[in-house]
């Protein structure tokens, strides 16, 4: 009885009330009239939609506009031992602020608007919503015969143009991180030998890593602010226009494959896991990585990339803890015939 009260109690003290929540949302609204009005009552009510996050998410009416709020002290996985919400908070905000300064509030490529965070309300992070449906749900709907291919065609114009913009007009610099590169392969790696799936593709694993290193072409190249997390449930669409969500792993000094792989990978995953053959995947990827990159010499020079940074995210997606053990193995197996495909070097 007396643990139940101190239950009780330690919900009824929690900074997250709705009460709190609805008056940080109020004060969200004065700060923003260009989106809110000025000097309204500003009814603010709960509404229920699913969103694919990796913290709680939750959605809010303000009148007539909605506001997405994220919490990130409210994992939804395992984090890191350096994992710090408030921090990760701070840097997301400051990272959509940058965005929306350098112009991507507007146009037909554009990034979620910030409107305000809040250490105090379990790390909350609060976002212009936007309508539309995701990147990922286009592609189900592609999959199961809800939609045809050609509305998937345009989807993936979109998001090539999308990132194409962000590392073009984001900050780039003459090189990428070099150690960041193979720290995040090797982190994708490292969380499949310590729950023993990697099993006996150890070997080829760590091989083909090592000829991905003598690939000099990998280091050469110019680094671009990435999302970071392009994955197709961060992306939305709506009247002819894409939004770009969950920035926090946004970085510069980084390749642009990394998101191009990113999208390759999960295309490839979603065929395969929602449609039983993932190579269906591949006329999607070549129209994206076209769509990306016109010019013919620039593209093959992804290509020739591309298997890295795919067979990356492919172990990265075997790394989460959704799967059976027969489709986390053909993840990673998938994942190791990428990474085999390191371009041979005319002499």
């Amino acid at each position: 009885m007396q643990e139940t009260k101190k239950r009780a109690s330690a919900r009824s003290e929690s900074p997250r009330t709705s009460g709190e929540i609805h008056r940080w949302l109020r004060r969200l609204a004065r700060e923003n009239p260009d989106i809110f009005g000025r000097g309204g009552q500003w009814k603010i009510r709960p509404v229920k939609e699913q969103h694919a996050s990796s913290h709680v998410t939750e959605v809010y009416q303000i009148d007539d506009k909605r506001v997405h709020v994220k919490f990130f002290r409210r994992t939804l996985g395992p984090t890191s031992t350096t994992y710090e919400p408030c921090r990760e908070m701070a840097t997301e905000f400051a990272t959509l602020k940058e965005y929306e300064r350098r112009g991507f509030g507007s146009g037909k490529y554009q990034v979620a608007r910030a409107l305000g965070s809040d250490e105090r309300l379990d790390c909350a992070l609060a976002t212009l919503y936007v309508g539309g449906f995701t990147l990922q749900s286009l592609i189900q709907d592609v999959i199961h015969g809800k939609r045809g291919p050609a509305e998937l065609y345009m989807g993936l114009e979109l998001t090539a143009g999308l990132l194409r913009r962000i590392h073009t007009e984001m900050p780039q610099s003459y090189y990428i991180d070099q150690c960041e590169m193979f720290y995040s392969y090797l982190k994708a790696l490292l969380r499949l030998e310590e729950t023993g799936a990697l099993g006996g593709f150890h070997r080829k694993a760590m091989r083909n890593m090592a000829r991905w290193y003598e690939h000099q072409p990998l280091f050469r190249q110019r680094g671009v602010t990435v999302h970071g997390d392009a994955n197709p449930s961060n992306f939305k669409i709506k009247d002819g226009i894409i939004y770009a969500f969950d920035v926090e792993r946004s970085r510069p000094r980084r390749s642009k494959c990394v998101d191009l792989g990113s999208i390759a990978a999960d295309l490839w995953h979603q065929f395969a896991y929602e449609g039983g053959d993932g190579n269906k995947a591949e006329p999607y990827v070549q129209h994206f990585i076209r769509a990306y990159e016109p010019d013919r010499k620039h593209r093959n020079e992804i290509q020739d990339l591309l298997p890295f940074y795919t067979s990356q995210s492919l172990y990265k997606i075997a790394s989460l803890g959704f799967w059976d053990g027969e489709y986390r193995r053909r993840l990673i197996e998938e994942g190791t015939r990428r990474a085999e495909e390191v371009p041979e070097l005319s002499k």
